[in-house]
């Protein structure tokens, strides 16, 4: 796919990831060590009740599980960055996780050769509560400029 395939409106969704206990502690250690985050215990006693994913690592599988689909594997040029972030609910052990991209605006670059997208991306545990969504730009390649 390319920029031209990503109009207003355009929406897929991906796979579904399952997120363990072991992943929690295992990002949590490296990333973002804050104690609900890394020891049942400790997140027991916090206002969370349990041990629960970073919030990052929440999007960084979204953006995998985006990645995943193959849509923008011909076309991506990366992205200057996220407009809005919010987290809603706690990702627990054993949550799994999907993801609905919806394109909410598309346009070409007005001083450069590619397409400028934003993307709504909303995050789904297996109860289809929305546990969290970002709206990120992409700059995506148009299909002629391979030619």
């Amino acid at each position: 796919m390319y920029f031209e395939d990503f109009y207003k409106g355009y929406s897929f969704g991906t796979n579904k990831k399952t997120i363990t206990k072991k992943d929690i502690i295992s990002f949590a250690e490296k990333w973002d060590y804050q104690s609900f985050h890394l020891s049942e215990k400790l997140a027991k006693r916090s206002h969370y009740s349990g041990l629960i994913a970073s919030g990052w690592q929440t999007l960084m599988i979204a953006f995998t599980l985006i990645l995943d689909t193959q849509k923008i594997s011909k076309c991506s040029m990366g992205s200057p960055g996220l407009d809005k972030v919010n987290w809603f609910k706690p990702v627990r052990p054993n949550d799994t996780i999907h993801c609905i991209v919806t394109v909410k605006s598309s346009r070409r670059s007005r001083s450069k050769p590619f397409g400028v997208t934003t993307i709504l991306v909303e995050v789904f545990n297996q109860e289809k509560e929305l546990v969290a969504d970002m709206t990120a730009v992409w700059f995506l390649k148009s299909a002629n400029s391979d030619k």
